[in-house]
């Protein structure tokens, strides 16, 4: 998905900077971006993780600085009421609102627990794997906060239903050009980094969990083979990276780059969702069947809001009108339900 974006941001990019012969080659950093990420993955965990842990402190840095720099633009502008329903889209008001756009946010929050799969190649994992998930979620939702804040206040909260991604004026990129100049250039840069990162990020969690699954005979036994020199699993690397090149050129190619984002997207929403879901379901029955250690509010109410929560994002991803703010997806992003229900059962026969 994001090697998706990868490709139609640098490609508009270009093509909108130089207006030169740069249209429609968006498969070219596709591809390049896997490559980046495959060589990484083949290199090890510490290389893996430098790489991620680089481009995510730039592109972290760069949005902090632009977002200080939005919040002074916007002076006499700034306005907690943007933290209510007053600017809700037209359409959505009130709180349905509220939860139709937070649908929109589990692509971001996604992936927060990418590092539980890192467990056996982490020191002191017990410790270490629990503050990298809590953290990582705490601290990026407090930046997604500021950030949005900061270009809400200065794009103006009446106009920000317009805003968009891409290289147009209504963009991230847009605001910088307008208000700082060459300053839009990192923000560029930013995003792209945060492709790679992001993919990075994907292939280390799909390569160790397609390991564990091999050594325990789930998948084939050569997805655990393990590169004597640099202790990474390269079959389950390589599988990644192939599969990933397949989706990416299949579907992009067949129905344009920025379609096919958004159909992975609402594949990805789908299974995650219902991944969330299940686990609240598994802890309450967890600590349900525990003689000692159950508490009504941490494994009972808390488990329940989270299955209130995820719910309408489920029904939406999947496109099932049970709420006036979900609308029925057209083609093709309405196939995406039925396809992600196949892969289900699929798993599910595989699993029995």
């Amino acid at each position: 998905m994001v090697l998706l974006q990868l490709g139609f941001t640098t490609d508009g990019t270009l093509h909108s900077e130089f207006h030169g012969d740069t249209a429609n080659l968006w498969w070219v950093w596709s591809i390049l971006g896997a490559l980046i990420v495959l060589a990484a993955g083949y290199y090890g965990i510490r290389t893996s993780a430098r790489l991620g842990t680089i481009l995510g402190v730039f592109e972290i840095g760069v949005f902090l600085v632009l977002a200080v720099f939005l919040v002074v633009h916007a002076g006499s502008n700034n306005t907690l009421s943007v933290f209510t329903t007053k600017y809700t889209t037209p359409g959505f008001h009130g709180i349905s609102g509220v939860i139709a756009g937070s649908v929109f946010t589990i692509l971001a929050f996604g992936g927060f627990e990418g590092a539980a799969p890192l467990a056996e190649e982490t020191r002191d994992p017990r410790r270490n794997i629990r503050r990298a998930v809590l953290l990582s979620t705490l601290l990026i939702g407090a930046l997604y906060v500021f950030t949005t804040y900061a270009i809400d206040v200065a794009f103006g909260p009446a106009a920000f239903h317009n805003f968009t991604t891409g290289a147009t004026s209504a963009s991230w990129v847009g605001v910088a050009r307008s208000l700082y100049g060459i300053f839009w250039f990192f923000v560029f840069l930013a995003i792209v980094n945060s492709t790679i990162a992001n993919s990075n990020a994907g292939m280390n969690v799909s390569s160790r969990t397609a390991y564990a699954m091999g050594r325990i005979r789930v998948f084939p036994s050569f997805f655990a083979h393990i590169n004597a020199r640099h202790r990474a699993p390269v079959y389950s690397i390589l599988a990644a990276f192939v599969i990933t090149i397949a989706v990416t050129l299949g579907l992009g190619i067949h129905y344009t780059a920025p379609v096919a984002f958004a159909m992975v997207g609402t594949g990805i929403v789908i299974l995650l969702v219902a991944i969330y879901i299940l686990m609240n379901v598994a802890c309450i029955g967890y600590f349900a069947r525990k003689r000692t250690g159950f508490n009504v509010l941490s494994h009972l109410i808390i488990p329940l809001l989270g299955i209130a929560a995820f719910v309408p994002a489920w029904l939406s991803g999947v496109g099932i009108p049970a709420f006036n703010f979900i609308k029925p997806f057209t083609p093709p992003l309405s196939y995406m339900g039925p396809a992600m229900g196949i892969w289900m059962i699929i798993g599910l026969i595989y699993l029995i």
